[in-house]
């Protein structure tokens, strides 16, 4: 009975090392993440992001959450319209997704055949309308590119900003690490039409690349009267419900 109990014992924990073993196996990160950005002078970005996952095990797909509401620097309520255009591979073979709100952040759900042991990018394209902040010296972007609510490490981030021609006064910023943290481990090289921003170590979960642009006005589109009411009861809708009562 006793040599029967061991036995018992011994199965159990070959058992539990084997789940440990098939568990641990199972592991997703991000390879690259490079997110191309164009300011329109119209006043709104067109936004496409590249991200190459790195599957090992298997997995069904993968979510990606953009934030769309969060506090700027100047500690003010910013409330993103997000139009989403496409989802793809590299190829432009559109994938399987839908979308969702989800606390402070946009989530799109992203089916992806075959993923796994191997690597697979998904190109993200979309509409940011009213991502520029306008302020009597100048016009502002500052931007999220990566998202800090990852799950897994990024091994490369970088974005490249495309700006019109006749923008001047350019200013350049950028941040890494977790929500709210003002290390700026990230090099900025100025190009003849563009920036490219380079987070110079790997994010790890819970951290991201975030950017910040200033320019002189005069360019770019500013909203309109109408275009900011819009904004602002979008962003405090809640104070519409006594007049809808």
């Amino acid at each position: 009975m006793r040599m029967r109990l061991i036995f018992l014992l011994v199965a159990s924990s070959c058992l539990f090392s084997a789940s440990v073993v098939s568990v641990s196996a199972r592991s997703l990160e991000i390879d690259r993440f490079h997110s191309e950005i164009w300011v329109r002078e119209e006043g709104d970005l067109l936004v496409t992001e590249t991200i190459t996952f790195r599957f090992t095990g298997s997995w069904n797909g993968v979510y990606r959450l953009i934030p769309y509401r969060y506090r700027t620097p100047l500690d003010r309520n910013f409330t993103l319209r997000l139009r989403l255009l496409s989802v793809s591979n590299e190829s432009n073979q559109p994938y399987r997704h839908e979308q969702s709100k989800e606390n402070h952040y946009q989530k799109i759900k992203v089916w992806i055949p075959g993923a796994a042991d191997t690597s697979k990018t998904v190109v993200l394209r979309y509409q940011a309308l009213n991502a520029l902040q306008f302020f009597e010296e100048h016009d502002e972007l500052y931007w999220n590119v990566t998202g800090d609510e990852w799950d897994i490490p990024i091994k490369q981030a970088r974005a490249t900003v495309h700006l019109p021609d006749s923008i001047t006064g350019l200013r350049t910023l950028a941040f890494t690490g977790a929500y709210g943290s003002r290390e700026q481990a990230a090099s900025i090289t100025p190009r003849e039409d563009a920036v490219e921003i380079r987070a110079q170590r790997p994010l790890q979960m819970h951290e991201g690349l975030t950017i910040a642009l200033a320019w002189d006005p005069g360019v770019v589109e500013r909203p309109s009267i109408f275009d900011k009411i819009y904004d602002s009861l979008s962003r405090n809708s809640i104070f519409l419900l006594p007049l809808l009562a």
